[in-house]
């Protein structure tokens, strides 16, 4: 089967040429015309500057005026730091004045925080014995402080007593032999306790405490001395006392210290005993304070 069976009669081929023809040369192509050389460019013109006002401008006069600020409030800083600083030259505090008596052994001290007052029935009385004293209530329950007990709780009963609490100051001693003592003052009442060291402490020492006063009431409660002693007194009443003092003593300054039975003063199997002392205003009187402490004959 041929192919014009297949697929019908096929057109003739051209007739291919024995050899391929020789192509004619090129032209050659004209020369290109140089290009003209170009123009140097022209300067840029220099900006113009900034002026105030600008966005520049604006921009850094706030940077100014932020660092301005900030160096401001250092300086408020230091200064008020300067002027709330305290001065090295401050002059102290003044003492608290000495309870009035001649005695030496009451001298000025530094004032200090005070005990708060406790809750207690009425009292109607402190009387003084060579031991200590009692405080009388009306509930009948006296409280008994003796020379060596510690001086909380008579604080606390005293304060209550007399309705207020006491001011607090330090009596200093010599460092040796005479300690230093806590002072509980009330207005016409005072109490001296003693501040134990690790040499001297309250059970071997004669004197633990002792105590003045220079009102026959305070804050309306009576208090009472023994041998009918009395604030007020004269020289003269006081002379004619039972029993009579042992001894009168004139004091640098006119005054008179009058003794009441100083052989009792003693401390014996840690148990302190006081004698009583009355001093004068003056050589006649009165009597201005009344005290108990331990000075053996």
């Amino acid at each position: 089967m041929s192919l014009e069976d297949l697929f019908g009669p096929q057109p003739d081929e051209p007739e291919r040429p024995a050899g391929r023809e020789q192509r004619a040369p090129r032209e050659p192509r004209p020369a290109r015309e140089p290009k003209p050389p170009r123009e140097p460019r022209q300067p840029k013109p220099p900006r113009e500057p900034r002026t105030p006002g600008g966005g520049g401008g604006s921009r850094m006069t706030l940077i100014l005026g932020i660092v301005a600020a900030v160096l401001a409030v250092a300086v408020v800083a230091v200064v008020g730091f300067a002027l709330t600083r305290p001065s090295d030259s401050a002059q102290p505090a003044p003492s608290a004045p000495s309870v009035s008596t001649d005695d030496a052994s009451v001298p000025a001290s530094t004032p200090s925080s005070t005990p708060s007052p406790t809750t207690t029935a009425a009292a109607t009385g402190v009387a003084f014995s060579a031991t200590g004293f009692t405080l009388t209530s009306a509930s009948g329950q006296p409280f008994t402080y003796r020379w060596a007990d510690e001086p909380t709780a008579a604080v606390a009963a005293l304060t209550a007593a007399f309705g207020a609490p006491p001011t607090q100051r330090t009596q200093a001693g010599n460092g040796s032999t005479l300690p230093d003592y806590t002072v509980y003052a009330w207005n016409g009442f005072s109490l001296f306790e003693m501040v134990p060291t690790a040499t001297l402490t309250r059970a071997d020492f004669s004197q633990p405490a002792y105590a003045l006063f220079t009102a026959n009431e305070v804050g309306g409660v009576p208090v009472t001395a023994e041998f009918g002693l009395k604030i007020g007194m004269s020289a003269a009443e006081v002379r004619a006392l039972t029993p009579a003092p042992a001894s009168e003593t004139p004091r640098p300054s006119g005054s008179i210290r009058f003794a009441f039975d100083p052989q009792r003063s003693s401390f014996k199997n840690g148990t302190p005993s006081y004698s009583v002392f009355a001093d004068t205003d003056g050589a006649d009187g009165p009597v201005g304070t009344i005290l108990y402490f331990y000075a053996p004959q």
